[in-house]
């Protein structure tokens, strides 16, 4: 199951971690003697930011290859994103299951790749609901995503699957919503989330992918090993 193959696997802060850490020791930084009036949230907000995470051999005993996705609102970034210089939101989709026969060329796949996101959103297209029933395998199925709950390891509270991080300017004033209900729908369009969180917020919002944007090439993070969020 998810949660046995976390609690079996090595410690260790996965690329998608990795790659935010700096941007948020730099907001931190740069933000924390400068008090300002709260971020208002959107219920629907316009995101601009993607990162892509395929988890390969991490999940290699079940019939589906397992990816995450990660979002930035508007306006997080600064123009060449690399610094997170603002407040937003922040939407985690981890983990969704795609089947194997689609994309057969991951097979043997062991590190970072690239694709154009036109690329990527063909080979993942389709609407993926929140994983009701496990099945045998411990896994929700084809075209499902994990919902966000707590998990408890050697008395330490972690955070798995779906859910969105309102970033402050101070860390204190974060907030935290687990998604427990809803969809995503990838199309060549983009992404379109129609989620409902812990407590019953309908959350809506996109990334909308341009004609120049479909052309650009993202790196897809290879991911053999991996940390849950911990709950500070």
């Amino acid at each position: 199951m998810i949660k046995n193959s976390i609690k079996n696997s090595r410690i260790r802060k996965p690329p998608l971690w990795g790659g935010l850490a700096g941007l948020l020791l730099f907001f931190f930084g740069a933000c924390k003697h400068e008090p300002r009036a709260p971020h208002i949230y959107e219920q629907n907000p316009e995101y601009t930011y993607m990162g892509v995470s395929f988890f390969g051999q991490f999940y290699s005993n079940i019939p589906y290859y397992v990816f995450s996705f990660t979002f930035l609102s508007d306006g997080m970034l600064n123009e060449d994103s690399t610094q997170i210089v603002a407040p937003g939101q922040h939407l985690f989709i981890e983990d969704f299951f795609v089947p194997q026969d689609r994309l057969d060329f991951l097979h043997d796949v062991e590190e970072d790749f690239e694709l154009t996101e036109k690329v990527l959103f063909e080979m993942l297209q389709g609407e993926y609901q929140v994983s009701g029933k496990i099945d045998s395998d411990g896994f929700g199925g084809a075209f499902t995503f994990a919902p966000g709950e707590y998990l408890e390891i050697d008395n330490a509270k972690f955070i798995l699957g779906a859910r969105i991080v309102y970033f402050e300017r101070s860390p204190s004033l974060f907030k935290r919503k687990l998604i427990t209900d809803g969809t995503f729908t990838v199309s060549a369009d983009g992404v379109v989330f129609n989620f409902k969180t812990e407590d019953g917020l309908d959350l809506g919002g996109k990334y909308q992918s341009s004609q120049k944007q479909s052309e650009k090439k993202i790196t897809v993070k290879y991911v053999s090993e991996r940390e849950p969020e911990r709950e500070q």
